[in-house]
């Protein structure tokens, strides 16, 4: 094990250097300073319609069944009502904001990446409508990339099934944008649990159509 993460830092840190290193948030890296998880946001939802959150394993399905019930307007209010509280950068994201990279990609909807790169004095491009790829934020240095909607706008946020099974055409340039990096860059995942569908896709894709030209090295940190 030591070897393995000696490794990783050799290689990433050598990746970082040139330019080449890019890193994914999940959920689980904005918990450390108080937003829920995918379970900790449904928990109401679900205790309406009467289901244990903790033993329900399809979290997008909960959502779904939710909307349909209640229209979309109650997941709206729960985003609204969790992610627009006023929180503070953690310490991880203050890590992350110092090192030199880039490319963040992110499923969350807060704004703690963003603020924290911000608080370091760079320039953020952030992204989460198809129509902010095609614009550029002058003289940034970073790009932030919200592939599931930002707390701004969460009727446009990705939660609910049919969502999740409408992505592929509706945000196709954050699918194509996401595979180029994966293809070309080395993504350190952190806070992430490798359940989502949208990603798993990509992933999934880029075997198929890349094969042995796929980049081969990525790295994941889990905590124990």
């Amino acid at each position: 094990m030591e070897a393995y993460i000696e490794h990783f830092i050799s290689d990433y840190a050598d990746e970082i250097v040139n330019g080449n290193a890019a890193l994914f948030a999940g959920a689980g890296f904005s918990k450390e300073v108080g937003f829920v998880d995918w379970k900790g946001l449904l928990k109401d939802a679900a205790d309406e319609m009467k289901l244990n959150i903790e033993k329900e394993d399809d979290l997008i399905s909960v959502a779904q069944y939710y909307v349909n019930e209640n229209g979309r307007a109650g997941i709206n209010s729960i985003i609204g009502n969790e992610f627009l509280q006023d929180r503070e950068p953690g310490e991880n994201h203050k890590i992350v904001a110092r090192m030199p990279i880039q490319s963040y990609w992110t499923t969350n909807y807060d704004s703690l990446l963003e603020d924290a790169l911000t608080n370091e004095g760079k320039t953020v491009d952030v992204k989460f409508c198809n129509s902010h790829l095609s614009r550029t934020v002058p003289n940034r240095n970073v790009i932030v990339y919200k592939m599931h909607g930002d707390k701004s706008l969460p009727s446009d946020a990705v939660l609910i099934k049919d969502d999740y099974e409408r992505y592929y055409k509706k945000q196709a340039p954050f699918v194509t944008a996401l595979c180029g990096e994966l293809v070309a860059k080395t993504f350190l995942f952190v806070g992430f649990s490798f359940s989502d569908p949208n990603l798993d896709y990509i992933l999934s894709r880029m075997r198929v159509e890349y094969g042995e030209n796929v980049r081969k090295q990525h790295y994941a940190l889990f905590k124990e």
